[in-house]
């Protein structure tokens, strides 16, 4: 026995560097197999980050110079987002958005980058996300821009146009790994695939009807956040307009107003929406507005003298848009 002792000591250690030896392969292979993956997710992001998109022409759009276009352009824009909110209070950029892991991202400084584009290009990168290297935007909500008639978007760009060169940030976009596994996963999308070609943009803003007015006024201003069919979203925490069945006709303009809802709570992006944005609607928006909303999810009290079918969002498809 004590002869033997020495051989197996020696080969219990033999064993033991053994098994360190394939752990290292293990975990050699294991790090290969993650340097792979992320060169992979980086090459296919970067794929979708730089694919152009040649399918989208562009359009020419009227866009008109006197002050009273500038105008209405202003209370467009601040409606909209451009001014006072996304872009900053003067237009001139905005550090919108830095998570780590995840992304930085700039609203850019209009100011200066309006002058870059012609007017059909900007008609383009607003309505179809389609910026002037032709590849897409990522944040900028051009869902929504794209129901904008062409009166409504050449006075936007009139007012765009108007304002002084002012310092601010400029673009970026930039995608960190998390990001970047969005984009491969199809959770994070260019925003110019999600816009369907061919669509038909009406020449001016039909308000002779009140349904066809609200539902202009809903998909031009309330789908960034509840979605185009207005099932809400829960990426933004923003709930189904269908909520919007339980408002009397004072509770509801008094949201639009204030940002404040039911049993007085503020509710978060709504509430700074409403504040910075929602609060510049016409009396004639505003009215439209309820009336679709009122029709589309039955509420009486909303609605006012209109018909009040079936209350579910599905209503909303079976108005049909403006072809004028």
């Amino acid at each position: 026995m004590g002869r033997n002792a020495p051989v197996a000591i020696g080969s219990g250690a033999r064993n033991v560097k053994c098994v360190f030896k394939w752990i290292g392969v293990g975990v050699g292979g294991l790090v290969v197999l993650a340097g792979l993956a992320a060169s992979a997710v980086y090459v296919l992001s970067e794929r979708e980050i730089r694919r152009q998109y040649t399918d989208v022409p562009l359009a020419s759009i009227a866009v008109p110079h006197d002050a009273e276009s500038i105008a209405k352009g202003k209370r467009l824009a601040t409606i909209y987002g451009c001014f006072n909110s996304c872009h900053g209070d003067r237009m001139q950029g905005l550090k919108l958005y830095d998570e780590p892991g995840i992304a930085r991202i700039n609203a850019p400084n209009l100011t200066r980058i309006v002058p870059e584009y012609s007017d059909a290009q900007l008609e383009r990168l607003i309505r179809h996300g389609v910026k002037r290297d032709g590849t897409s935007t990522w944040i900028m909500p051009s869902p929504m821009f794209t129901h904008m008639s062409d009166e409504d978007l050449g006075n936007v760009i009139a007012f765009l146009r108007s304002s002084p060169v002012l310092e601010g940030p400029m673009r970026e976009v930039s995608l960190r790994y998390l990001g970047r596994v969005g984009v491969v996963a199809g959770k994070f999308k260019p925003l110019a695939s999600t816009i369907a070609r061919g669509e038909h943009h009406p020449t001016t803003t039909d308000r002779s009807e009140p349904m066809r007015f609200g539902r202009y006024v809903v998909m031009t201003t309330c789908t960034e956040c509840h979605g185009q069919n207005l099932q809400g979203s829960d990426f933004l925490k923003a709930p189904s307009l269908i909520v919007t069945a339980g408002y009397s006709d004072a509770a509801f303009r008094h949201l639009m107003k204030t940002g404040i809802g039911l049993g007085d709570r503020k509710l978060g992006l709504m509430t700074e929406a409403s504040e910075t944005r929602f609060a510049n609607f016409t009396e004639e928006e505003l009215a439209a507005l309820q009336t679709y909303l009122g029709v589309t999810f039955g509420n009486v009290a909303l609605a006012g003298a209109a018909t009040v079918g079936k209350p579910t969002a599905a209503r909303a498809l079976e108005v049909p848009a403006d072809r004028s």
